[in-house]
């Protein structure tokens, strides 16, 4: 081989083995370093770079401007799936996420009053998060005492409170005053930051919940404004004809109305999916492979593997072009739907607020050409709750981008880490060798309320918290039967009445 190749050769074969020792964050340099391995005039495919992106899960506001905004918009670059290696199966497997109107589980993980039932728990509860710190704090108080017991001169019995007038003991003595002065202030803020995360917690169940009810009002309008079907002593409408129904039938939709509600109310079903495929969850019955409630189940813990959160979002890939194609073949979405969405030129996240837009241009239409009835009244109600709807919307990536200043967090993290650190020493001199339960204890409750604290700021998982997550894939399925049955179902079996004829 001539000395011209080997230089390229035996350079491409370094970078390679360089390429494979480094983490996978760095996909980006290892891409790079190929494309000058190569000397090539070659340029790396750009579909390499996108994806060797790091991306990021922002829950930050979706109107637009702010980083953590450009940060989202990129991960979904332009609609293409963001990680490697995606297959039909995955496509498939998230359109029947999209579509699917059955939960399979609680929309959090719930409880039993019973005493005992609870004490028996372990997936879901502060003892899973905080086994480390505790094992780690009565280690600790152990070995304190007995290096008290081999360095001091006087002698007491295991159990026995130590002698205060020890010199050990007496140094100990300064520190359990720290710790008490620590101790009353600790308590009181982690307290209130136990409570105002919570809160957070609360606040975004009840806009999760607050964005069904708006859509489900759009649905009940939509359903009770469309035209019904004609009813006379016969039947009503086309039914007639086929089925022979007599006075008293149910009335039906009439064909214009029919096709009003089918498309205002897939569109708004879509728009809830489209939701919340695009914003940032782990709790959707995908990144957390469908966790079950009770001990029995496999336990999920994504805290020290945030690419494995990446990997499994479901925006990237279900608002795809490949993605939407699958909804167009399952009758969700249309062509016509379809190519408006791609070629409006908005980014995949914000699809939701196009279908949204659609359905109000519809809703107005329909008023116009008389395929619904109602007058001004309904249109601005409908209008109303669209708006609503979008609000709602909003509401959740406001609150998560500003769910909690960072210097209100490390310090409540700094007074409880100190706290239990300072523990074993300051306890020491007041109970000797049962300080060593007595810190576990301590360290059990207040690494407890803040591990329990952190895990109501991330309601949906993201960083790694699933005991207290909002299950996402239940929303979506809820809504789903609501806005695809429950309504429209109703509207249409409207008895025949000949006073409303």
């Amino acid at each position: 081989m001539g000395s011209g190749f080997r230089a390229p050769l035996i350079c491409m074969l370094a970078t390679l083995t360089i390429a494979a020792i480094l983490p996978r964050s760095s996909a980006l340099s290892q891409a790079k370093l190929l494309h000058r391995a190569a000397g090539a005039r070659s340029v790396v495919p750009s579909t390499v770079l996108r994806s060797a992106r790091p991306t990021t899960s922002t829950g930050g506001s979706v109107n637009g401007g702010a980083a953590s905004g450009r940060r989202s918009r990129r991960a979904f670059d332009e609609g293409k799936p963001s990680f490697p290696g995606w297959k039909r199966e995955e496509i498939d497997r998230l359109t029947g996420w999209a579509v699917s109107d059955e939960s399979n589980r609680p929309i959090i993980c719930e409880y039993e009053p019973d005493a005992f039932w609870l004490w028996t728990k372990w997936r879901g509860t502060v003892l899973r998060l905080v086994l480390a710190p505790v094992l780690i704090s009565a280690i600790s108080s152990g070995m304190l005492d007995a290096l008290v017991h081999y360095l001091s001169s006087s002698d007491w019995p295991m159990l026995a409170v130590p002698p205060a007038e020890d010199p050990i003991v007496m140094q100990l003595q300064g520190v359990n005053k720290l710790y008490g002065y620590e101790l009353t202030l600790c308590t009181f803020i982690l307290t209130f930051f136990t409570a105002e995360a919570y809160k957070h917690w609360r606040n975004i169940y009840f806009t999760t919940r607050a964005i069904q009810g708006r859509i489900n009002d759009i649905c009940l309008l939509v359903t009770i404004g469309a035209e019904r079907g004609d009813c006379d002593e016969v039947g009503c409408g086309n039914e007639a004809e086929f089925d022979g129904i007599v006075q008293g039938a149910t009335t039906g939709y009439s064909e214009a109305g029919a096709k009003l509600v089918d498309k205002c109310t897939r569109m708004v079903k879509l728009s809830h999916t489209f939701f919340w495929s695009a914003t940032p969850t782990c709790s959707n019955g995908v990144g957390d492979e469908g966790l079950e409630d009770g001990d029995h189940a496999p336990d999920v813990d994504m805290r020290h593997d945030p690419e494995s959160i990446q990997q499994k979002a479901i925006g990237p890939l279900l608002l795809s072009p490949e993605g939407l194609q699958e909804l167009v073949s399952v009758g969700q979405l249309t062509k016509e739907e379809r190519s408006a969405l791609l070629n409006s030129g908005l980014d995949p996240s914000q699809y939701c607020y196009i279908l949204l837009q659609w359905v109000g241009l519809h809703v107005m239409n329909g008023l116009r050409t008389g395929a619904m009835t109602g007058g001004n009244g309904l249109e601005e109600n409908v209008l109303r709750q669209i708006t609503s709807l979008r609000a709602e919307y909003f509401t959740i990536g406001d609150n998560t981008a500003g769910r909690m200043p960072l210097a209100y967090v490390q310090l409540v993290q700094v007074l409880v880490d100190s706290l239990c650190i300072l523990a074993p020493f300051a306890i020491y001199p007041e109970l000797g060798t049962l300080s060593i339960p007595a810190t576990a204890l301590l360290t059990l409750f207040f690494k407890g309320l803040l591990e329990l604290s952190k895990s109501f700021l991330d309601p949906f998982g993201n960083e790694g918290y699933p005991g207290q997550n909002i299950r996402v894939d239940v929303l979506v399925s809820e809504l789903n039967f609501g806005a695809s049955s429950r309504w429209v179902n109703a509207g249409e079996s409207f008895p025949y009445n000949e006073f409303y004829y």
